[in-house]
């Protein structure tokens, strides 16, 4: 025998599912944290160079690291999550978590060679911004 129940009150719940419900939100879950996260990115190429755009906000500089290879790019990092101003570890309970926080990898393939030794980098209002130039003609094997 079955019978519908009508549920009035919470009783228990995890707070952050809890809160949710209380304020009338729907949430489609929450992924459980990887090894690594990838930083998104735009790449452009034009005659000189390739230009990578990655979005690295709250990144310090002091936590990325750029490698650059003939044919491919690598960039490794970490980002840890602010204090929000209060002086305490972390901003309160957890409610809703898009933004990943922890260690990062992306690695880029690219089409043409570039020239290893004349890579810059750049942090601009969260954005890694990296030129590297296409190989010479004669630099090619």
């Amino acid at each position: 025998m079955s019978r519908n129940v009508r549920i009035t009150r919470i009783l228990a719940m995890t707070d952050y599912l809890a809160a949710a419900q209380m304020q009338g939100l729907r949430f489609a879950g929450f992924l459980p944290p990887a090894a690594f996260w990838q930083p998104a990115v735009n790449v452009y190429i034009n005659s000189e160079s390739l230009e990578v755009c990655m979005d690295l906000a709250g990144v310090r500089r002091d936590e990325v690291a750029v490698q650059a290879e003939a044919r491919r790019l690598i960039v490794r990092g970490r980002r840890k999550m602010p204090d929000c101003g209060r002086g305490e570890d972390g901003c309160g309970r957890l409610l809703v978590m898009e933004i990943p926080e922890g260690s990062f990898e992306r690695v880029l393939e690219f089409p043409v060679e570039v020239a290893p030794d004349q890579v810059e980098a750049r942090q601009d209002h969260g954005w890694l911004l990296i030129t590297l130039p296409r190989a010479k003609q004669e630099d090619r094997p």
